[in-house]
């Protein structure tokens, strides 16, 4: 399996994407600044964990081309998880079972596509598949106990090192399945496991330390709390509620709640309580990852496919058929992370351009990039009110599509209204990538998807308005906290895309003074 996808993946030469933009421009930001060094949270904000762009930044500073390195990092992940899927195999499963296991950890970690079953190829979010790759692999390593004593050490070191692993890529795994994992381990008496897990994770994190300071893990958390505070970042996608009781999320509780009856009525109440303790954990990672897929289904259907062999009766064929029923559920979505490098693998380049001219590799769908679209408001609903800056009312409209054609030429307008600028203006909308586009550097402390704050106001030396951002709602929070922080901002040019404000620091002090 391992061999399979990492041939797809590598064979094209080059990453051609066909939807996102807007995440894959995040996406390249993000390991741009740390390929040439910068640290997340520390040198900008992010919620993001570091090793969700370490790999493809590494690739990329060793001289690898942009596009590929991109691609080629999830064969390296592939590769780091590989030993642990073997391990789990040998240790524990049948087979038929193995082959399951390994086909879902290496598709999770090699698909071209965040999910869903939109037949579509982008990177976009690629670090949830990851990090459910890597719990599935917790899952089957604390509630499947190994079928020879005195594994417990190596099995503690692979579940510490993912759950660190985890932490330090999308932090909200890792905090959703801490409690459910000690529980398990303590309730299958296993807490030689769990000392070896917490020794584990502590040394890989103590080395993060180390590495780059306490001031990491502060800067880290700083930025966690900026998201989950921020009134500007909606959900993702669906309520939580939703994933319970909506027409697609009843039927994934219902195989939970069968699930749970079958092991009870097997006498396996203990691991029905272990796998209870999971399911809310399970639903809050889901919640917080867009599209809501219930990729953790496939961890269900392995346990319950591995628990079986030693029921006897009904039980046995129960549990079988609530392993179906659950494949069955997120069937779909998994079909299309699976099949997406073959996908990839068939596009003809000749439909794709660059999205970057100093990055040939990375190539995106020439028609995507041709055009821009807006959609604007015609007549407001009750207790709206529109935006008002500067005594200037703003017009109610956004960017619906075309991101890429926007920015071009946006960055090449900016040249021309400020020759001065050296440095990437700060933005008051959803994405501020222009130095990419440009001549120009990243804003030091700047935010690549804007949260919440003025994220790299203490550098910029330009405000850019957009006319019709990507997000009115950033637009109006960025401009609010301009207006409520004092700052004084001079008008030097506009373009029918935005305005352009200079920052007048020294006017300000001597006001104050």
């Amino acid at each position: 399996m391992f061999a399979i996808y990492a041939a797809l993946t590598l064979i094209g030469g080059a990453f051609r994407f066909t939807s996102h933009e807007a995440d894959m421009i995040h996406l390249v930001e993000l390991v741009l600044r740390v390929s040439a060094g910068a640290v997340p949270h520390l040198d900008f904000m992010t919620p993001i964990g570091h090793w969700a762009i370490l790999p493809m930044a590494l690739l990329h500073r060793a001289g690898v081309g942009l596009g590929y390195a991109m691609i080629s990092s999830q064969v390296l992940v592939a590769a780091a998880l590989f030993p642990v899927c073997a391990w789990l195999s040998l240790t524990r499963l049948t087979l038929r079972q193995s082959l399951a296991l390994f086909l879902v950890v290496m598709g999770l970690c090699m698909a071209m596509v965040f999910g869903s079953a939109d037949p579509l190829i982008s990177l976009s979010m690629h670090y949830n598949r990851w990090c459910w790759a890597a719990s599935i692999l917790v899952v089957i390593a604390v509630l499947i106990p190994p079928r020879t004593p005195g594994t417990g050490y190596v099995d503690g070191i692979a579940v510490g090192a993912l759950m660190a692993a985890m932490a330090m890529t999308k932090v909200t795994f890792a905090i959703a399945l801490a409690a459910p994992v000690i529980f398990a381990l303590l309730r299958g008496g296993r807490s030689p496991d769990l000392f070896v897990a917490f020794a584990a994770a502590f040394a890989m994190l103590l080395a993060v330390t180390l590495f780059h300071g306490a001031e990491f893990w502060w800067a880290y958390a700083a930025d966690l709390l900026a998201v989950t505070g921020s009134e500007n970042r909606p959900m993702p996608s669906a309520h939580w509620r939703a994933l319970l009781l909506s027409p697609a999320g009843t039927p994934v509780t219902a195989a939970v709640l069968f699930g749970l009856w079958c092991l009870s009525k097997g006498g396996r109440r203990d691991l029905a309580a272990m796998l209870l303790l999971f399911y809310p954990a399970f639903v809050f990672i889901t919640w917080q990852n867009f599209g809501n897929d219930p990729v953790w289904l496939l961890a269900l259907a392995l346990v319950l496919w591995v628990v079986s062999d030693g029921l006897t009766g009904p039980a046995r064929l129960l549990s079988r058929g609530t392993a179906l029923v659950a494949t069955v559920l997120i069937l779909p979505a998994a079909i299309n992370m699976l099949y997406s490098p073959v996908r990839h693998l068939m596009l003809a380049d000749d439909g794709f351009r660059p999205m970057l001219e100093s990055h040939p590799d990375l190539r995106m769908a020439t028609a995507r990039g041709e055009g821009a679209w807006v959609k604007q408001t015609v007549i407001f609903p009750q207790k709206t009110e529109p935006t008002v800056f500067r005594g200037e009312t703003l017009a109610e409209c956004e960017l619906s599509g075309g991101l890429v054609a926007r920015l071009e030429r946006d960055a090449a307008a900016l040249v021309s209204l400020a020759p001065e600028l050296d440095r990437q203006p700060l933005v008051a909308d959803l994405f501020s990538p222009h130095w990419l586009f440009s001549d120009l550097r990243p804003l030091a402390g700047g935010a690549p998807w804007y949260y919440d704050g003025l994220p790299g106001l203490a550098e910029a030396a330009h405000v850019l308005v957009p006319a019709c951002p990507a997000d009115i709602r950033a637009r109006r929070h960025v401009l609010r906290l301009l207006v409520e922080a004092g700052v004084i901002l001079r008008a030097i040019g506009e373009t029918p895309d935005f305005k352009l404000y200079r920052i007048e620091r020294q006017e300000k002090a001597a006001s104050a003074t």
